[in-house]
């Protein structure tokens, strides 16, 4: 009776690809039928199901961010163990992490596609009264970490601009600038015309604007800052390629602060103090870790560090915001 009703074990027929011989699509080197991969350029031979819809988007989407993904062993030591990473890419350990390029790089466009579902600042959404000031004068909200910025007493915001708008619409940019701001220098009057274009091109409030200009330079200050660790640290002897590798994964750090700021605020405000001195305390215990040395030179080379990167950044991200000004009007 046991072998009336026994269920039959069922057997997997696992489909085994065929394929015609010859050459290599990509590098035209010659594969056997039974060839999977090419000896030669390691690319996989194309099957069927490799042309279907949910194999492109686990290729190019959910494989990277998979739990057991490369990148989520690379985020853990990048957030918990500041430095280490960069150590472990110079030993040679590097097939387990993320490269450092491609870690930046996807951690900032994380950053530019959440930012423009950040929660403005209080001091955006109103309009004050006219005071009759002729600058643009910055005011900090306390319970913000943003600064707003007024202009002839209205806030430069997406509700003021409107009717500074409608004024130069009527009167034409120069003449708006002439008639509020006579006594002003020429390089402030050169300043609020920027100002001026990107807020009516743009229709974003000020703030906003200097948050998307800051973000995009630091693009182009990684290399200069991996240039001044060369400088500081030049006794050490180290290449080039390793302070641009270090500063890589800082960065990327700090774009991963950015965006988590920008999550919490989505609930609460928080204050700049503490996100700058989050990236100063992670960068102090990076720069002692990679590079070695005491306590009190670490901490000595950071601060000029930073400022030299103030110095530095000031003037570059004025003229970004200029032609960002130029390009968009």
């Amino acid at each position: 009776m046991k072998s009336i009703f026994r269920r039959k074990t069922t057997v997997v027929v696992k489909h085994e690809p065929h394929h015609e011989q010859g050459p290599c699509l990509n590098c035209g080197a010659f594969l056997s039928e039974d060839d999977l991969f090419c000896s030669h350029c390691g690319q996989k031979r194309i099957e069927r199901e490799d042309m279907s819809f949910r194999h492109l988007i686990g290729e190019s989407f959910l494989d990277y961010f998979h739990f057991d993904s490369k990148f989520f062993r690379t985020i853990l030591p990048l957030i918990y163990r500041p430095g280490w990473l960069t150590l472990e890419y110079m030993s040679g350990r590097r097939k387990s992490f993320v490269e450092p390029f491609k870690l930046f790089l996807v951690i900032s466009v994380i950053y530019f596609l959440l930012l423009p579902f950040g929660k403005e600042s209080e001091s955006e959404k109103t309009t004050p009264v006219d005071s009759g000031k002729s600058t643009v004068q910055p005011t900090k909200n306390p319970e913000a970490k943003h600064y707003s910025f007024s202009l002839n007493g209205i806030k430069i915001n997406k509700s003021g601009s409107d009717s500074i708008k409608q004024e130069i619409d009527s009167i034409g940019l120069n003449a708006y600038v002439e008639k509020h701001n006579a006594k002003e220098s020429r390089w402030t009057k050169l300043f609020i015309r920027q100002v001026l274009k990107i807020m009516i091109s743009t229709g974003q409030s000020f703030t906003t604007i200097l948050e998307h200009t800051a973000s995009k330079l630091i693009f182009l200050l990684i290399p200069v800052f991996a240039g001044m660790l060369k400088l500081f640290y030049l006794r050490r002897k180290r290449l080039y390629f390793e302070h641009l590798i270090f500063a890589l994964h800082l960065h990327a750090f700090i774009f991963l602060v950015f965006i988590t700021s920008l999550l919490i605020e989505l609930l609460l405000p928080i204050p700049m103090f503490l996100i700058v001195s989050i990236i100063l305390a992670y960068g102090f215990i990076a720069l002692k870790k990679y590079y070695g040395q005491g306590w009190g030179k670490t901490l000595l080379k950071m601060l000029l560090i930073s400022l030299s990167y103030l110095i530095i950044g000031f003037p570059l991200f004025v003229f970004l915001l200029l032609l960002v000004a130029v390009m968009s009007f």
